[in-house]
């Protein structure tokens, strides 16, 4: 059963004093402990500064008076809201040691990111080891990667592994809380509040000591897969050697072959063309002189033709032309009935001849073919060795691919940081307040700030609305758009966090400091003589926690206020509006 708010209340005030309560700062940090500073400020020269406590408390309470008086909140019909506590706050970071020095893993404490992780389990080594132990040929060996493959080629499972604490890393919301670790600085308020861990010390080293055992699982892992990847390797080349040695000696025997069946072509060749050669240089000579005489009659007939156009034309005399290109056409006729008769002639001279050559070109084309049969299969045995041998490979790579991919998903979280060699937790700064309103309780969260560098068209829109341009915004967008909503998101839905942040904010609240006033008035009056808010709001802001201060010395809670002590519901959205239940009866879920 989960545990109401009032029974978490309990339970986070009887962690006692300590460091994660309010506390006043010792005179002197713990040295494995650093504590950053809130609100800086650039200089000309490059360095930076801490910005004035005054100006700090100023600009907190004016942006919780302008969410308190937002037009959106106003109209969703919410009503007003009352400003039950603002505080200083810091967040803690835990860091251990990592497997070596200079690493770190740096949790948040307070467990508002979870990180999961994946083991892909390893394929049944026993049967692949057992199978790439056989010797035998290339094609044996063929038969055995195709009985492992699969092996490699499908997810066999996996483990995971959940982290609570683990900052993102994409977006960078981790890189950007470490780049703010180099701005350090005692806290500005005289007792700000310490957010207790979710877990102990021990809780957070067994989950490093977890991270470092699947590390060593990674490790060996690769190690095997590498091994495995090794023999595979060996085994191809050597079959591969051996294989084209057998292809060099096969080349060899048919080259040797196809040379004697060449020579023996070449032999009948030559008898042929001492036999024949007188016959077959006379009608070759006879087509020869046809075809010049074909040729020239064409030229002829053509030019005739276009000077009968020509005359035509001109209307002059065309008989001789006519005749020009008669004769030109028998001249052609009987060229080509030459080279005919020339040509069946040679076919007859040739018919012995081609008939004893093309039965030694038969003989020597099934030579060549059962030759080149033998070589093709050899070569196709081989590629269908090397194809399986490569797709075996690739397997094994890709299971290499993934472990270590996961293996540096889970490694990148222990980051090489030598200046937080000795540091243990990393109080990082945050401003919360506690606002209450018709539909419970909600909380707001400011990130560390640094000064505007300029106004804009969204900021004159604030000021068309009565409102004010602040001079401090968060220092990066991360701070703005992951940590601030995050952060927020889970003091709704996180009843932990939320009772223990409530109950922080209430002990650290800097609106019962006695000397408020005095140093909010500092802080006004330098955000009025730099043009960031004009007397009139200055002053309308001043009332307003004087009034809220007047209503809490009076003794008596205004209305919807709850006693000091007690834990009120989270904030409800507009439009869920539930019913006002007794507070032993509710609950929320973790």
């Amino acid at each position: 059963m989960e545990p109401t708010f009032d029974e978490l209340a309990r339970k986070v005030a009887a962690q006692g004093p300590r460091r994660g309560t309010v506390l006043q700062p010792p005179s002197a940090w713990q040295p494995d402990e650093v504590t950053l500073s809130f609100a800086m400020r650039w200089l000309a020269d490059g360095t930076h500064e801490e910005l004035p406590a005054s100006i700090v408390l100023a600009t907190i309470l004016i942006a919780v008076e302008a969410e308190r008086r937002r037009l959106v909140h106003l109209l969703t019909g919410g009503g007003t809201e009352e400003i039950e506590a603002i505080a200083s706050v810091f967040w803690p970071l835990i860091v251990l040691r990592g497997p070596a020095a200079p690493q770190v893993a740096i949790f948040d404490g307070t467990g508002v990111w979870t990180r999961t992780f994946r083991y892909t389990l390893l394929p049944p080594m026993d049967q692949v080891h057992q199978t790439l132990g056989r010797r035998g040929s290339a094609a044996e060996f063929v038969n055995q990667s195709r009985s492992i493959l699969p092996l490699f080629g499908h997810d066999p499972g996996a483990e995971t592994l959940t982290v609570e604490g683990f900052l993102p890393v994409d977006p960078p919301l981790l890189f950007d809380v470490l780049s703010h670790s180099d701005f350090r600085s005692d806290p500005q308020v005289p007792h700000a509040g310490f957010l207790p861990a979710r877990h102990d010390a021990p809780w957070y080293q067994e989950v490093v000591a977890q991270m470092q055992r699947w590390l060593d699982r990674f490790e060996l892992d690769l190690a095997t897969l590498t091994g495995v990847r090794e023999r595979v390797v060996e085994r191809v080349a050597q079959l591969t050697v051996e294989l084209d040695a057998e292809l060099q000696q096969l080349q060899e025997v048919v080259e040797h072959e196809r040379l004697e069946t060449l020579q023996s072509i070449q032999a009948e060749m030559t008898t042929l063309e001492a036999r024949h050669q007188q016959a077959i240089r006379g009608h070759l000579e006879g087509i020869r002189v046809a075809q010049a005489q074909a040729a020239h009659a064409q030229a002829s007939y053509a030019t005739a033709d276009t000077l009968l156009q020509r005359a035509k034309y001109r209307q002059v005399e065309t008989d001789h032309h006519v005749a020009r290109g008669r004769e030109a056409d028998r001249i052609i006729r009987q060229a080509d009935r030459d080279v005919e008769d020339h040509r069946r002639e040679l076919e007859r001279v040739h018919t012995q001849a081609r008939a004893d050559l093309e039965r030694s070109i038969a003989r020597a084309g099934q030579v060549e073919k059962e030759h080149a049969g033998r070589l093709a299969e050899r070569e196709l045995a081989r590629d269908e060795f090397l194809g399986t041998a490569s797709d075996l490979i690739n397997g094994i790579d890709g299971q290499v691919a993934a472990r270590s991919m996961q293996k540096n998903l889970l490694g990148g979280y222990f980051l090489p940081l030598p200046s937080l060699n000795d540091v243990r937790v990393i109080w990082f700064p945050l401003w919360t307040a506690t606002l209450r309103g018709p539909r419970g309780v909600r909380q707001l969260v400011f990130p560390p700030m640094q000064l505007r560098t300029g106004t804009g068209f969204v900021d004159s829109l604030k000021s068309l609305f009565g409102g004010v341009v602040l001079p401090l915004e968060p220092k990066t967008a991360q701070f703005d758009k992951v940590l601030r909503s995050t952060m927020e998101d889970s003091l709704q839905k996180d009843p932990w966090l939320s009772v223990a942040t409530q109950e922080l904010s209430r002990a650290a609240d800097v609106l019962v400091d006695p000397d408020l006033f005095q140093r909010f008035d500092e802080g006004l009056a330098e955000l009025r003589t730099a043009g960031w808010i004009s007397a009139k709001q200055a002053a309308d802001i001043r009332r307003g926690y004087s009034e809220r201060a007047s209503r809490r010395s009076g003794g008596a809670p205004s209305p919807g206020e709850l006693p000091p002590g007690a834990v009120a519901e989270p904030y409800q959205p507009a439009a869920e509006k539930p019913a006002p239940t007794p507070p032993r009866e509710r609950s929320r879920d973790r």
